[in-house]
């Protein structure tokens, strides 16, 4: 009885701090991952998997996490004191990478796009104030976001 309307798609990142970098080193392929300390968000599904995907050749993962919770802004918080490489969508990221406090590491390889959803209660004559609330959070959200935010 639930209604689900699609907000965008959202790219996650892998990133550190480059404090972290500097002293572990950049990893530059999937099983580099293994010998660095991993800041992993657990609510994720499959948290402890990574599906990587660089063009045509796709490679998934097993991480060990240093840290992991169920809050993001905690896994951000540890990224950004140097404890390790945090996976997170862009959205919670994007204001540390271009301020330099946190740096994308291995770019070249995709991990799944995250879907960012709008869910209601299903009603047969759904309130005009859901309709146009619901239509005002996806326009705001696309138009007040950083240019390549949401994927395409």
């Amino acid at each position: 009885s639930i209604v689900i309307r699609r907000l965008g798609r959202v790219p996650r990142l892998l990133a550190a701090a480059p404090d972290y970098l500097a002293r572990r080193g950049l990893p530059r392929e999937p099983a580099d991952l293994g010998e660095h300390d991993m800041l992993v968000y657990n609510l994720a599904h499959d948290p402890y998997s990574l599906r990587l995907k660089r063009g045509s050749v796709a490679k998934t993962i097993r991480i060990r996490a240093a840290l992991d919770s169920n809050d993001g802004q905690i896994i951000r918080q540890a990224a950004l004191a140097g404890l390790g490489i945090l996976i997170q969508p862009l959205y919670i990221i994007h204001e540390d990478i271009a301020a330099g406090r946190l740096v994308p590491v291995m770019e070249e390889w995709r991990l799944p796009l995250l879907t960012m959803n709008v869910a209601y209660q299903n009603r047969e004559r759904l309130p005009m104030k859901i309709r146009v609330f619901t239509d005002f959070l996806i326009r705001q959200v696309k138009a007040r976001s950083p240019k390549g935010m949401w994927a395409p």
